[in-house]
């Protein structure tokens, strides 16, 4: 009979090099992560994975809101709203509702966006880890409130969306920059008349931070256009039309995000908050 080999049970360590999120130099176990093609050439090519990280925090940091957020994700939700047909596509914390004709025109369905409007930080928190652990969210797009975000909370975030297989995107002002994050992928963000201007100051895999910027071309019909001038303040942003207001459906955090939810293949049917 041959003698037992005694099993020995896996050290502390061994079993923290197996988690996903720790980076293990080169290791092509790490790199080799699904992601979603920008729709930018040029931006992909300074992505590890050729595109936007999946089931991680990206998170944008802009001089103001409406610097060029929708322009630098239009592909991105116009691919996952394809991919994902009965998903959604859920804005948390928006600065302003977002003008419905605009994203008929760029090719995003209104019946598969949805807003949550939250109160206050915890709210926010809280939505942040609901949605993005909700399976019919194929990308979240959420808008940092006035409040500082901690360490510990943007850590929350960033562990709920290891466990979604979207794309969740943190907006958040400049000054952010100066803090630490555990975001897999830290960008810099401005819009002016001609271009948008990105850079990479923090990619998951990449030892190196980029110390210059890159130029993604603006549509035709928007050059010259400059952000929007009340979101860089506290004044109030008023609409258009108040039908645009209409379109979009609302709902309220820790009340109904939770049963977002797919059901034989079709989007279950959420009350809306009152």
């Amino acid at each position: 009979m041959k003698p037992k080999v005694p099993q020995t049970s896996s050290t502390p360590l061994e079993q923290l090099l197996q988690r996903g999120d720790v980076w293990r130099g080169q290791s092509q176990r790490f790199l080799a992560k699904a992601a979603v093609d920008s729709g930018h050439e040029a931006l992909n090519e300074l992505l590890l994975n050729k595109g936007w990280p999946v089931s991680s925090l990206i998170e944008i940091c802009q001089p103001a809101a409406g610097h060029g957020d929708w322009l630098l994700l239009a592909p991105a939700i116009k691919h996952q709203l394809q991919q994902h047909p009965y998903s959604h596509i859920v804005l948390l914390n928006p600065p302003a509702m977002p003008f419905a004709q605009g994203l008929l025109f760029a090719g995003i369905s209104l019946e598969q966006l949805l807003v949550v409007q939250i109160a206050n930080k915890n709210d926010f928190i809280a939505s942040f880890v609901e949605l993005a652990r909700a399976s019919s969210c194929c990308l979240l797009m959420a808008w940092q409130p006035k409040h500082t975000l901690s360490y510990t909370e943007l850590r929350k975030c960033q562990l709920a969306t290891a466990d979604g297989g979207g794309l969740y995107v943190l907006f958040r002002h400049l000054q952010a920059r100066q803090q630490n994050s555990p975001a897999a992928l830290r960008l810099l963000l401005a819009l002016d008349s001609e271009c948008l201007k990105v850079q990479i100051v923090k990619q998951r895999g990449q030892l190196q931070p980029m110390t210059s910027s890159i130029q993604l071309a603006l549509p035709p019909h928007l050059l010259s256009q400059l952000p929007h001038r009340q979101l860089a303040s506290d004044a109030p942003v008023h609409t258009h039309a108040a039908v645009n207001d209409q379109v979009f459906m609302r709902y309220q955090p820790r009340r109904n995000v939770l049963a977002l939810n797919i059901s034989h293949g079709r989007p279950i049917r959420v009350k809306r908050g009152a």
